[in-house]
């Protein structure tokens, strides 16, 4: 009688956690030269997105030789929408080619402990201010009534303020980040960073969509 064996391989693609935690004290943001939603039974922290396939080259199973992989996977792209002179649609390599700042943040993780990650990447404030909001000049105080909706690959969303990232008001260093500890994220995306938060409930993997609003005309 005959047997026979059948293999089968499936590659786990690797995930960074996410996190709620909090932030252990003012992290530094500082310029530097030219990282998506928990997943079921993952850990806590803030940087995790969906795990990936198996890599470009990669069989699914056991094979008896290499095997080939011609399909390249696409860059990840960010659309910029909503009340903008120049709508945009952005990869991480676009990114790259604006000014990088760095921010050390730390994570302490409500089911994971605490976690340190290091991210560069452009200032979100000076990507959406090249793409012109539609702020009335006259009125400098017109822009404190614009919101800015960020969507992640994932269906995470958060929402800031543009009072929040202006230098002439909050200036918080929120980043754009197109590295996650040194490893790039052409593939993923890039993640909303926000270093001053206690906690990192408003961090956004994979960023797809980040809409400007300023519809809010009217506070009765």
């Amino acid at each position: 009688m005959s047997q026979s064996l059948a293999a089968a391989g499936t590659s786990v693609g690797t995930s960074v956690g996410t996190s709620a935690g909090t932030a252990a004290g003012p992290p530094a943001v500082t310029a530097a030269a030219p990282t998506a939603g928990p997943a079921a039974g993952t850990s806590a922290d803030p940087t995790a997105g969906p795990a990936a396939g198996p890599a470009v080259g990669e069989s699914a199973g056991t094979s008896a030789g290499p095997t080939a992989d011609t399909t390249a996977t696409p860059a990840a792209e960010l659309v910029l929408v909503g009340d903008l002179c120049r709508p945009a649609r952005l990869t991480v390599p676009d990114l790259l080619g604006r000014p990088q700042h760095r921010a050390e943040v730390t994570f302490e993780c409500a089911t994971s402990g605490v976690r340190h990650h290091r991210f560069t990447g452009p200032l979100l404030y000076e990507v959406l201010a090249d793409a012109g909001p539609g702020f009335d000049p006259v009125r400098r105080k017109d822009r404190l009534r614009f919101l800015i909706a960020v969507s992640g690959a994932d269906g995470r969303h958060a929402l800031l303020s543009w009072a929040e990232i202006d230098p002439d008001f909050g200036q918080a260093p929120v980043l754009l980040a197109v590295t996650l500890d040194g490893a790039p994220l052409d593939r993923a995306g890039p993640q909303l960073v926000l270093p001053r938060e206690r906690c990192g409930a408003r961090h956004t993997s994979g960023v797809s969509v980040i809409r400007v609003d300023g519809g809010y005309t009217s506070w009765a």
